[in-house]
């Protein structure tokens, strides 16, 4: 799946993430490593959907960053959904992936093989396994071989920051809304 030019530098720096991400062996650190891009991306999303901030060019973004109403992964997920620029399934998807991060961020005990974590990696390859971007991702990263668990752990996180990427990369700034806005300078 290209979502650039292979030559851009948009896709040498997914690419960099992605030989990161897949040098990464344990299952809790791919989990928030993999989320972190993907709170990354919905951060990007929102950023280019939105208005500008008002804040000052090296000030925080108010709504988007530090302890602002749109600075949780969970909700930038419900925030991407609510303005439509992720559909029904990717927001069901991304908030399994958010309960598995918060899994692996907050429980002493993890183990992928164990419930609850078991259920939600079901859960996220059932969501994710049967899309053409799978298995396209499984093409590009992993030679479309068959990949064990652990690796179709890694495709998975690959294939959401993929479709996420697409979604950034098409992304374009909203004007708001004309008439409201002509009302509130009467």
């Amino acid at each position: 799946m290209s979502f650039v030019s292979p030559n851009s530098k948009d896709f040498q720096m997914f690419d960099l993430f992605a030989e990161d991400l897949l040098q990464e062996s344990n299952a809790r650190l791919l989990i928030i490593i993999g989320t972190s891009k993907v709170d990354y991306l919905l951060f990007e999303i929102l950023r280019l959907f939105l208005l500008p901030k008002r804040a000052k060019v090296n000030d925080s973004d108010e709504l988007l960053e530090i302890d602002a109403p749109l600075a949780t992964f969970s909700v930038r997920i419900k925030m991407c959904s609510r303005l439509g620029l992720i559909d029904e399934t990717l927001y069901i998807t991304l908030d399994k992936l958010r309960k598995l991060r918060n899994l692996s961020a907050h429980e002493i005990l993890f183990d992928v093989m164990k419930s609850p974590v078991r259920e939600h990696l079901s859960e996220l390859r059932r969501q994710i396994a049967h899309r053409q971007s799978f298995r396209l991702t499984k093409e590009r990263y992993f030679k479309n071989a068959f990949v064990k668990p652990f690796e179709e752990l890694q495709c998975l996180l690959l294939t959401l920051c993929i479709l996420l990427e697409a979604i950034r990369k098409k992304t374009t700034v909203t004007k708001g809304n004309k008439s409201t806005r002509n009302i509130a300078s009467r």
